[in-house]
């Protein structure tokens, strides 16, 4: 299940068009939106601050420390106001406010009834079976609640909902700790008024209604099997209204937040606060906008805080015909491995004029022609990204509907892992389609059905697959090598008793080596000090190469107290060092782990020749 990482540094085309008109600015002026660092309060924040300059203005994500500044001393640029803020040593991440556009569409004709995207026979012209294969996933569930009685909750962050529209009222998501209009935090969860949702442009707890935002919910969740109007991927489910679609980026963090909120009091409450969001919908960003430059750093922040929280973010590309591995695009060129990214697809499963990208876009959906709900209080048919994109945030909340209690439970225990093993199963069943071959990640369009069997017998009662390795521990305390140790298991998930099996053991998303059952301990040198690695172990069994979920550690080559060109610990760095060095170097003698430590002044982790030439240059003052 495993597919190309985007990769961190991409080609980006700076186009500069010089004209005698006024350029309009790309930020909000006087606005700086700051990431404190691990362990900084908000009140340490405002000490560290020059107030006569900077004013925190509020917390726009209080969990992964972002909030909005406003420039204060007007005889600073805002650009001369970050490079003055990002040089503050309680800040890590620092950036402009920059200006949110909504991913535009265009109405089609209204007349349009039928939901080619759910089912697709032929109708209008279009190929049967460009579909996601919806009534096939809908025999297996048709969404709500998960496997161990959580209500699922999908986050729809645009421009707002008709929250009276018939066809979606009953799946609204409603915050029934909070009462109505009284201008109280009743819950205590830091928002007032928070009834179906917030809304991020004004900070209130007022949900306006918006025929963009309508339609977008409509996809996700319209209530099914009522007789009336049309069927969302989810025929239940509970819909989060969240307005913060255009304006500026703190407008979206602030939205962001919210989610990451209800999210996180859910999961330390065990449920008896907060909400299970699972998923967000976003059709907006910044068009042509390099998220790898530096210049965007919270959007990564963001989408990473919430899926280590157990929250997979759906985004939508640019609706244009355009490599976003080479132009940019934020949110969809972000590296953030718990974002999805999506493009559109037509009913004759071609790209419509839409973003691509072999590492930035992961997988199409239909969007071309979409009928849904709208503000109308019926329904309008619509073409974007922006529609292929809640196809897949709905079925990242029906496939938490699918999700055996096996797997259920894992993800609870465990939101980032169980997060991400959702997403590339996402990715593996996908149709793959010659119109996305070699320019999307997965190379084809979502399959519900597909997804939803790998789903269900995931971690299944009677799972064939074997159980991971548990106690999974490193240690890099000698400087100079990892020592890792495990417990095999002995049974597959199901209970059965585990045959022949190996453990693969990945470094970095690198496959190490593959271990026999008798294994239970690794020795690891090719490590430098002072760095950490991140070690993965998967057990496969040989016959069928079932595999395992993984486990996952983070170890530290620790450097120790090893003065360093001193392998004598004399406390002196001269001709006797060298010699020490030497004779290590021609194994006349075995160094301790603190003198290879010292000797190793290349920290190539290896005693060569290359160490002797510098410490002679150390020695000599060179």
């Amino acid at each position: 299940m495993n597919h190309p990482k985007k990769h961190l540094m991409k080609r980006y085309i700076i186009i500069t068009i010089l004209t005698t008109g006024l350029i309009a600015q790309k930020y909000a002026p006087g606005n700086i939106l700051i990431q404190s660092k691990t362990g900084v309060t908000m009140d340490e924040l405002k000490i560290g601050l020059d107030l006569s300059q900077y004013q925190i203005v509020k917390p726009l994500m209080k969990r992964a420390n972002i909030y909005l500044v406003k420039v204060m001393d007007r005889s600073l640029t805002t650009e001369v106001a970050l490079k003055k803020i990002s040089e503050n040593p309680w800040i890590q991440n620092a950036q402009f406010d920059h200006y949110i556009t909504q991913r535009q569409t265009f109405p089609n004709d209204p007349s349009f009834n039928s939901q080619w995207g759910m089912h697709n026979t032929g109708q209008s012209g279009g190929l049967e079976d460009a579909d996601i294969d919806a009534p096939e996933a809908w025999s297996l569930s048709t969404g709500g609640v998960n496997a161990i009685g959580d209500d699922i909750v999908v986050a729809i962050v645009d421009g707002g909902c008709m929250l009276s529209h018939t066809d979606l009222n009953d799946n609204l998501w409603v915050n029934i700790d909070e009462i109505p209009g009284n201008n109280i935090d009743d819950d205590n969860d830091g928002y007032i008024d928070d009834v179906n949702g917030w809304n991020a442009f004004n900070s209130n707890g007022n949900v306006s209604s918006d025929g963009h935002g309508t339609h977008v919910a409509g996809i996700v969740g319209a209530e099914g099997n009522n007789g009336s109007m049309v069927a969302g991927v989810n025929w239940n489910v509970k819909l989060m209204i969240i307005e913060g679609s255009t304006g500026t980026t703190s407008i979206v963090l602030e939205a962001y937040g919210y989610a990451l909120d209800q999210r996180v009091l859910y999961n330390e409450t065990n449920g008896a606060e907060g909400a299970f969001v699972v998923s967000t919908n976003s059709s907006f960003g910044i068009d042509f906008a390099d998220c790898t430059t530096g210049s965007y750093p919270l959007w990564d922040e963001a989408y990473t805080a919430m899926g280590e929280a157990g929250i997979l973010s759906a985004a939508a590309t640019i609706n244009s015909n355009q490599n976003i591995d080479s132009i940019g695009d934020v949110p969809t060129g972000c590296t953030s491995d718990f974002l999805i990214t999506v493009t559109n697809t037509t009913r004759n499963d071609q790209k419509a004029s839409a973003g691509y990208g072999i590492e930035s876009i992961d997988l199409g959906a239909p969007g071309s022609s979409i009928l849904s709900t709208y503000s109308n209080g019926s329904t309008s048919s619509l073409s974007g990204t922006s529609m292929a994109t809640p196809h897949v945030a709905g079925a990242i909340g029906f496939f938490h509907a699918i999700m055996t209690s096996g797997f259920s439970e894992f993800h609870k225990e465990n939101p980032g892992e169980g997060t991400l093993i959702l997403k590339n199963m996402i990715l593996d069943g996908t149709d793959e389609i010659a119109a996305l071959e070699n320019i999307t990640v997965s190379g084809g369009r979502l399959n519900l059905h597909n997804t939803a069997i790998m789903v269900s017998e995931f971690m299944a009662s009677d799972s064939l697959d074997p159980n991971p390795v548990t106690n999974f521990n490193g240690d890099g305390s000698d400087g100079m090598t990892i020592h890792l140790n495990w417990e095999n298991p002995v049974t597959l998930f199901g209970g059965d008793s585990i045959p022949n099996f190996e453990n693969d053991l990945y470094r970095d998303g690198n496959l190490l080596e593959s271990l026999s059952f008798i294994d239970s301990s690794y020795d690891d040198s090719l490590v430098l000090l002072g760095n950490s690695y991140e070690y993965t172990m998967i057990t496969r069994l040989v016959d069928n190469d079932s595999l395992s979920v993984p486990v996952s550690i983070l170890v530290e080559l620790e450097g120790g107290e090893c003065p360093i060109g001193d392998p004598n610990m004399d406390g002196l760095i001269n001709v006797m060092d060298i010699i020490k060095t030497m004779q290590f170097i021609l194994e006349w003698d075995e160094p301790t782990p603190d003198e290879f430590c010292a000797a190793n002044v290349d920290f190539d982790n290896a005693l060569t020749v290359s160490d002797l030439v510098l410490l002679s240059d150390i020695v000599m003052g060179n």
